[in-house]
C-alpha cells in the first residue's frame, strides 16, 4: 500500500530504535516513504543494512546505521550523538525495541526479569533523555512515539517482566509530555495488540493457533505492521499537533473487553 503522504515528513529526521524487522522496519520504511531521511538502530549491522536497502532514496542523504544496545548507557548516548551528527539533526525519536521471555511468574529468572525491564524500559528512558537534551539545547520542539503494547493495560500472566515494563512505558510517555508540553515537546505511545512479526511466526504459521488468536480479537484478524507505522507516522505528524501524553491503542479492539459482545452478565 503506498503512502497515502508522500511528502509529509520531507526533511524531517528520525530515529527508530529496533528497526531491523518487525514493527521497527515497517515504521522506518513508513517514515522514509513519506521523504524522512531515518537513522536505523539495532544491535545487528547486517540486518540493519538489509533493512536499509529496502527504504527509498530521499532529499536528507543516505540512511544511517546506528547499532547499538539501547539499555547499555554509553551505547545511547553514542549512537543518538552520531545519527544526530550524520542526519544533521533529529525532529522525531521512535523508541520501539522491546521483547519478553515466557516464564510461570514463580520460576521467573532475575536474570530474565531484569533483562526485559533493561530493554523495554531503561531502553525508552536512555533514548529519550539524550534525544532530549539536544532538543532543549537546541529549541527544537520534537516528537517522541514510544511503541508500548495492549499489555500496558491487560495483564499477561506468565510474562511478568513483559507486562511490567508496558505499565511502566505509559507512565514514562505521561511523565515526559507533562514535563516537557510546555516546550512544545510531545510524547505519545502507540500499543499493539497481536501484530504479524518475526516474534509472533510461532502462531502467524500455524492454522489453528492463528485461528485461536483471531477469535480473541473483535475485528477477528491479527494487524499488520504496516497498521501499527501507520499510527506511529500520525503522532510524529503535523496532523496530531495538540495530541500529547496520550496512548492510541492498535489492536483490532483487542481491549473493548470482546467477551461482552454477546451479553451474559445480565
Amino acid at each position: 500500500m503506498p503512502a497515502p503522504y508522500k511528502d509529509r515528513f520531507a526533511g524531517k529526521k528520525v530515529l527508530v530504535t529496533g528497526a531491523s524487522q518487525g514493527i521497527g522496519e515497517a515504521t522506518a520504511l513508513r517514515f522514509a516513504e513519506e521523504g524522512a531521511q531515518v537513522a536505523l538502530n539495532g544491535r545487528k549491522e547486517d540486518k540493519l543494512i538489509a533493512v536499509r536497502e529496502k527504504l527509498p532514496k530521499v532529499s536528507g542523504g543516505e540512511h544511517p546505521i546506528a547499532t547499538g544496545d539501547i539499555s547499555k548507557e554509553d551505547d545511547v548516548k553514542r549512537l543518538v550523538a552520531d545519527s544526530i551528527k550524520a542526519m544533521g539533526g533529529l525532529d522525531v525519536l521512535v523508541c520501539n525495541a522491546g521483547y519478553q521471555i515466557p516464564s510461570p511468574s514463580e520460576d521467573i529468572k532475575l536474570e530474565d526479569f531484569e533483562g526485559v525491564m533493561a530493554v523495554n524500559v531503561t531502553g525508552v528512558m536512555l533514548p529519550c533523555r539524550e534525544v532530549l537534551r539536544y532538543w532543549l539545547e537546541n529549541g527544537i520542539k520534537g516528537s517522541i512515539i514510544v511503541n508500548s503494547s495492549v499489555h500496558q493495560i491487560i495483564p499477561k500472566p506468565h510474562y511478568l517482566g513483559y507486562s511490567a515494563s508496558k505499565g511502566a512505558v505509559g507512565n514514562i510517555v505521561r511523565t515526559l509530555a507533562l514535563e516537557y508540553a510546555g516546550r512544545g515537546i510531545r510524547v505519545n505511545a502507540v500499543a499493539p495488540g497481536a501484530i504479524v512479526t518475526p516474534i509472533n511466526m510461532s502462531w502467524v504459521n500455524d492454522p489453528k493457533q492463528y485461528k485461536a488468536v483471531s477469535s480473541h480479537i473483535p475485528m477477528k484478524r491479527p494487524g499488520e505492521g504496516r497498521e501499527i507505522a501507520d499510527a506511529i507516522t500520525f503522532l510524529a505528524a503535523e496532523d496530531s499537533t495538540y495530541i500529547t501524553g496520550q496512548t492510541l491503542y492498535v489492536d483490532g479492539g483487542l481491549t473493548l473487553y470482546g467477551d461482552f459482545e454477546n451479553n451474559w452478565s445480565s
